[in-house]
């Protein structure tokens, strides 16, 4: 029977000589994080293995899971949270992604992460204070309602599939912020996308890979619909966008939007709260 420090070692070594793993920081910080504790009942192997897995169900669809090493791995990455970095997260699901957060930033930072399911918020709160996580601040609430106040933070993560940034992550994250989540974006696809926050106000991406994440819960998941314009109309049918590498995303705010800042984007797609031009490669 391995240990679970010897399964930890092997899996952050195999996601670094895959390449996926590769800030020495988020590498440090998934060697400390016993990610076997907050994942009671589930053998040691199968928690230290590069997959998902279920933390919550009804009947066969699932609520809630905690996401694969990788992928975690590539969010932090996108993220970068430095040292005494205040973070919000919305959806603390086990609360493993909430410790993770805050070994990078250390004892000078803070973590206010949200669960919309309470019995998760609290399982994740008894979780982070027994494994000595005393700079995370666990609240049950729907995270894409406006409960933060005037508070503005450095990083924002959202570990849902959402189709729009909503207003209250644009009001929460600070100037030269960065917001990272998986985004769903009509005719182009699923991608986890990094945003680097522009002193003009813009969302810039910093990276974007493919992903398939759970769907956002509560008001945030009625933010649906909307329109999509393509530069090249009809082309549209003989190279489906969906099936074309995304080079760069943009996000602005509906009201804030203007052709000269979409004009050179291949695909806009517009949702309630934003507006995203889709670049591909």
């Amino acid at each position: 029977m391995h240990c679970d420090a010897t399964l930890r070692e092997a899996m952050v070594s195999q996601l670094e000589r895959s390449r996926v793993l590769r800030r020495p920081a988020v590498a440090a910080a998934m060697r400390s994080v016993p990610r076997h504790r907050f994942l009671p009942g589930v053998a040691l192997e199968d928690a230290y293995a590069d997959r998902a897995i279920a933390l919550k169900a009804d009947g066969s669809e699932v609520l809630s899971s905690i996401s694969q090493p990788g992928m975690i791995a590539l969010m932090l990455e996108l993220l970068s949270p430095a040292p005494g970095d205040r973070v919000l997260e919305i959806g603390t699901g086990s609360g493993y992604n909430a410790a993770l957060l805050a070994e990078l930033i250390g004892s000078g930072g803070w973590v206010t992460t949200m669960d919309l399911d309470e019995e998760l918020a609290a399982r994740a709160r008894w979780t982070l204070a027994e494994t000595g996580y005393g700079n995370v601040r666990v609240l049950a609430g729907d995270g894409s309602l406006p409960t933060f106040g005037d508070q503005r933070y450095d990083d924002v993560v959202v570990t849902a599939r959402s189709d729009d940034v909503a207003a209250v992550w644009w009001e929460a994250l600070a100037e030269g912020g960065r917001l990272v989540l998986p985004l769903r974006l009509e005719g182009v696809g699923e991608y986890a996308v990094g945003f680097a926050r522009g002193d003009d106000g813009l969302l810039r991406s910093v990276g974007v890979h493919p992903c398939a994440f759970i769907a956002l819960r509560g008001e945030g998941a009625g933010q649906r619909g909307g329109d999509v314009f393509y530069r090249r109309p009809r082309g549209r049918g003989n190279s489906p966008a969906c099936l074309r590498p995304v080079a760069a995303v943009k996000a602005v705010r509906r009201e804030s939007a203007t052709p000269a800042l979409l004009g050179d984007a291949d695909v806009v797609v517009a949702r309630p709260v934003s507006l995203f031009a889709v670049t591909f490669g």
